[in-house]
């Protein structure tokens, strides 16, 4: 029996139409399933099968048409967009398939991004970028623009942004 507090997201019957012209499509038709803590997920299909539209609303980037969205238990399917705001800032970390790093900034900088907006004290978000470089074995390549790295230590910066 699993336990309601394992449960880290959830969608419950959920569908999302969007209107292209006249023509309704629709992105999501029903959409169930749960996601326990620890567990790993891959969503997996062809082109236009809905992929990017489910990835998007569990991340508080779009809402169903109709159905149920939890994050931890809480409905995120009714929310203001300022309170999927706060959820995206504190919460939850994207990481994509164009890495998204800003040219100007070193990688430290890039992963200190995320923390600035949420006001974390100036000593703390030090502190916290070099570990999550260090997580994913780029401390010594803290003072480097994105384009003195390779590909791979750019999607391993954006993975310490996203964290």
């Amino acid at each position: 029996m699993t336990n309601k507090k394992d449960i880290i997201i959830e969608l419950k019957d959920v569908w999302k139409t969007y209107m292209m012209g006249t023509v309704e499509v629709h992105a999501l038709r029903g959409l169930s399933l749960q996601v326990k803590k620890g567990e790993f997920l891959a969503i997996m299909g062809p082109s236009g099968s809905g992929k990017s539209t489910a990835m998007n609303m569990i991340g508080c980037l779009d809402v169903p048409t109709k159905g149920e969205i939890y994050l931890s238990g809480q409905d995120i399917a009714h929310m203001t967009e300022s309170n999927l705001a706060q959820i995206r800032g504190k919460k939850i970390g994207f990481i994509f398939q164009t890495f998204n790093l800003l040219n100007t900034l070193s990688a430290k900088e890039n992963v200190m991004i995320p923390m600035r907006f949420q006001n974390c004290p100036a000593d703390k978000i030090d502190k916290k970028a070099d570990e999550l470089l260090t997580l994913v074995d780029l401390k010594e390549r803290s003072d480097h623009k994105p384009n003195e790295m390779s590909g791979g230590q750019q999607q391993r910066v954006a993975i310490a942004r996203s964290l």
